[in-house]
């Protein structure tokens, strides 16, 4: 074969794989097919605009809630790996830290739940039972799992980013 052939098979082959590649990326990411967890909510449940308007507010404090108690948590976890550059590490420093980690996840966790209370109680006897039958995969798209966003940045997963301690707690 000619040089040219070679040219001409190989963009070929890289034009199919690039129609593939488009193809199949739908699947892999892009917007979940029912918007973010508000929008699956208010479709699945059928919310009027009455529903939809208290709803929001409900969303809205939770957020501000969940963005105190994850800022909260992020503090908790440098001043634990902080502990890291001490010379001489103090475990009981570090058992402390763990247990206000774990208490911000506990109060994370009891915010969502509460807030989920709420938006139920706003659920007609009817939505009641299709909230019961869809709220496993609302906490699914919320939580990054399949349909839902990722987490949003500075979700305290990982190691904290490098900086000094943020006082005593």
């Amino acid at each position: 074969m000619r040089i040219w052939q070679w040219a001409v098979l190989l963009l070929v082959l890289c034009n199919i794989g690039l129609i593939i590649t488009i193809w199949l990326r739908p699947l892999h990411g892009g917007p979940p097919p029912h918007g973010g967890p508000r929008d699956f909510v208010i479709q699945q449940l059928k919310f009027t605009e009455d529903q939809v308007k208290k709803y929001d507010v409900l969303i809205q404090e939770h957020q501000k809630a969940m963005q105190k108690l994850r800022h909260d948590a992020n503090e908790l976890r440098t001043e634990l790996f902080a502990n890291l550059k001490n010379e001489n590490q103090n475990n009981t420093v570090s058992d402390s830290l763990a247990r206000l980690i774990a208490n911000s996840q506990k109060e994370i966790e009891l915010v969502t739940y509460n807030h989920f209370a709420q938006v139920r109680a706003l659920c007609t006897d009817a939505q009641m039972k299709d909230f019961d039958n869809i709220i496993n995969d609302v906490i699914k798209k919320m939580n990054g799992g399949p349909g839902g966003p990722p987490p949003p940045h500075g979700d305290g997963q990982g190691p904290p980013p490098d900086g000094p301690p943020h006082g005593d707690r």
